[in-house]
């Protein structure tokens, strides 16, 4: 099996469409990660980045670079730059039922006669290679918004975020224009709506491609700060998903994380995947032939030093002095553990931790200790705060927060540096004289306003800071090199009416274009009804693992009731709440009004070996956390995740050394909502 791919990055736009800035990075992150994951030979790509990147060549890299794919072979076309939208012809007008196309800006669309590359013109190029048996993956990280132009975000959004939106209107799309490729010509058929409504692209018999894509049409997609330089933020969200669960991880699983990750840095930008209800996507990202070379990651002796064959491109991370990233030979007893030291593109340079490691062997290698950032807050201001006193009053409560009256080891102000190479994870704002507002990176309230007009108020909100920053440390908790992505499946079953029980024979629910499964409240006589739920887990390995589930909500709660710790079997399909069926309600405070929603996070943490659940309770934000929590965990464990969960929501917490098995999680977003808006 072989993986042709198209890589296609326009940062350099022509007057009148405006630049972008991280189209070339996301190219260039994307060619080094499956390049470094593919067997020598298995993977071919193509780059066309900025002037490079015309009309005619992208065109030209369908046909005669993924066209040599072969049946058996996969075939990935990827782009990051403009998106924009056209009126949609007579011909294709059933397809569309906005009346709008979208469409992709090449390098020279717009000049000298050369149009955008319309999306039914797309399908059409990709049904040529479906046809053949291909396996064809379609990433888009562009805008298919109605209007916009980068720069400035929208009027909801903070100005941090630059817009990959269209910078103008495309022209129509004709189907007798001789450079036209459309699929079946004037008329279409059903191959016509295949770029972005995930139908069969090359005709009734072809098989359907698999899209994923960056935003809804009516929405932007966004370009965020980093410390390389801007990028795509669903590029950089859907990389990361590949670097933690694999190459093997199918479609589904990795835009159920990307979701979550673009959730929380934008507002009003929510990944599709499509086609969601088709088997394909179901299947490995690039195809069910590919095996990767990414397990297990060994260390070795190199020159003057130790390295291990995992680095930036697998998702280890850089860490500090203070919290470096830590590995750990694997099965070790008592655990020989390295400390990283440089993180390079495709390796890592390591440091032995009290052991000498024999300079003529290989260690297999787990990652022991994820080095967990302090939380950045960016105090903004606003029309109350006119000399700036609360957000003094708040930042001098962080820098006294921390034991002994130290800073905060959760939470800090983000210094102007920083706010240039990353967003903030939280925001304060002060509509108000002596009121502030938490939101997140982009504007959105996350709780209720609070007053912060003394040092004794500023104090409670630096406390309301740091349960935010503990529980987003959870949430975003994984594991970039484990050998065991997927393992466990988390799965959500709809209960009949009355059923208490959980019968096992009715299959899960799919989750949506966006990874979340959806449950709405019901209306009866009596009013409304919550839904309710059987959750289960299912490994699906040849490996006795144990897992604990977390529900993470909304309203920034963790706690592991519903599946508290143990084994399950190697295939087994074990049952959350004993079996029992699970109410979905929102917060008491929360109007059942149409419109009205709640999302939980079910994150399921696997591991080789035993660890407690008792580190992951988080009480709701205000609340105290319970003291058990730091006291090393129920039954006397010492596995890797106690070690996390104690580092990542106590950090003045006894650290210890922990047993060296592998570990890995995976999340399902669940969202109850009240229909009707």
């Amino acid at each position: 099996m072989t993986l042709y791919a198209l890589l296609v990055g326009i940062d350099d736009y022509r007057a009148p469409v405006t630049p972008l800035g991280g189209c070339r990075n996301d190219i260039d992150a994307v060619g080094v990660l499956l390049g470094s994951r593919l067997p020598d030979g298995g993977f071919v790509p193509l780059r066309l980045t900025d002037g490079a990147a015309t009309r005619a060549a992208v065109i030209d890299g369908f046909r005669h670079h993924l066209g040599r794919a072969a049946s058996g072979d996969s075939a990935l076309f990827w782009f990051s730059g403009h998106g924009s939208q056209a009126p949609v012809p007579a011909e294709f007008a059933r397809f569309e039922p906005t009346g709008m196309l979208q469409t992709l800006v090449c390098a020279d669309s717009r000049h000298d006669g050369v149009p955008d590359l319309h999306d039914k013109e797309l399908a059409g190029l990709i049904g040529e290679i479906t046809a053949r048996g291909v396996h064809v993956v379609v990433v888009l990280d562009c805008c298919h918004a109605d209007s916009g132009t980068r720069g400035p975000a929208p009027a909801h959004g903070t100005g941090a975020l630059a817009v990959r939106g269209q910078p103008a209107f495309a022209g129509p799309l004709r189907a007798a224009d001789p450079a036209r490729v459309l699929p079946g010509g004037p008329g279409g058929g059903r191959d016509g709506a295949a770029a972005v409504r995930g139908t069969t692209a090359g005709g009734p018999d072809a098989a359907p491609h698999v899209l994923l894509a960056a935003c809804h049409s009516d929405q932007y997609a966004v370009e965020v700060p980093t410390a390389d330089g801007p990028r795509g933020l669903f590029s950089a969200a859907l990389l990361e998903q590949l670097e933690s669960l694999g190459l093997d991880a199918t479609s589904r699983e990795l835009m159920a994380g990307t979701r979550c990750r673009v959730e929380d840095g934008a507002r009003g930008q929510v990944p599709v995947l499509s086609p969601a209800a088709d088997a394909v996507v179901d299947r490995p990202f690039l195809g069910g032939g590919v095996r990767t070379a990414r397990s297990p990651v060994t260390m070795r002796r190199r020159r003057d030093g130790w390295e291990i064959d995992a680095g930036a491109c697998h998702g280890v991370p850089s860490g500090g002095p203070g919290d470096p990233a830590l590995f750990a030979v694997y099965d070790s007893d008592p655990p020989l553990e390295v400390r990283v030291s440089r993180v390079l593109p495709d390796r890592s340079d390591v440091t032995p931790v009290g052991w000498t490691p024999d300079p003529h062997a290989s260690y297999p290698m787990v990652l022991t200790g994820v080095p967990l950032p302090v939380g950045t807050v960016a105090l903004d201001g606003g029309p109350g705060d006119g000399t700036g006193a609360t957000s003094r009053l708040l930042a001098a409560a962080l820098d006294t927060a921390g034991p002994g009256g130290g800073p905060s080891p959760h939470v800090r102000v983000a210094d102007p540096a920083t706010r240039a190479r990353r967003l903030p994870d939280v925001r304060i704002r002060v509509p108000r004289t002596g009121t502030v507002r938490i939101t997140a990176p982009d504007g959105r309230p996350l709780v209720p306003d609070a007053p912060c007009g003394t040092a004794d108020e500023a104090a409670r909100v630096a406390v309301d800071l740091e349960h935010i920053a503990r529980w987003r440390r959870i949430k975003e908790l994984h594991n970039p090199v484990s050998a065991l992505p997927g393992a466990v499946a988390v799965e959500v079953v709809a209960a009949a009416g009355g059923e208490a029980v959980d019968a096992r024979t009715r299959p899960p629910l799919r989750p949506g274009p966006d990874g979340a499964v959806r449950l709405g409240y019901r209306w009866t006589r009596r009013g409304w009804q919550e839904p309710e739920i059987f959750v289960r887990l299912r490994n699906t390995t040849d490996r006795q693992l144990y897992c604990v589930l977390l529900d993470l909500t909304d309203r920034f709660r963790i706690h592991p009731d519903l599946f508290t710790g143990d084994w399950i079997a190697p295939g087994y399909t074990a049952s959350a709440a004993w079996g029992r069926a699970i109410t979905l309600s929102l917060p008491p405070d929360r109007p059942l009004v149409p419109g009205a929603r709640g999302t939980d996070w079910l994150k399921v943490l696997v591991s080789e070996t035993p660890f407690s659940s008792a580190p992951f309770h988080l009480g709701r934000l205000g609340e105290p956390q319970p003291a058990e929590a730091v006291r090393g965990g129920r039954g006397g464990y010492h596995g890797v995740l106690d070690r996390l969960g104690l580092a990542a929501l106590h950090r003045d917490a006894e650290p210890m050394r922990p047993e060296t098995g592998d570990w890995t999680t995976a999340v399902l977003a669940v969202e109850t909502h009240v229909p009707g808006a």
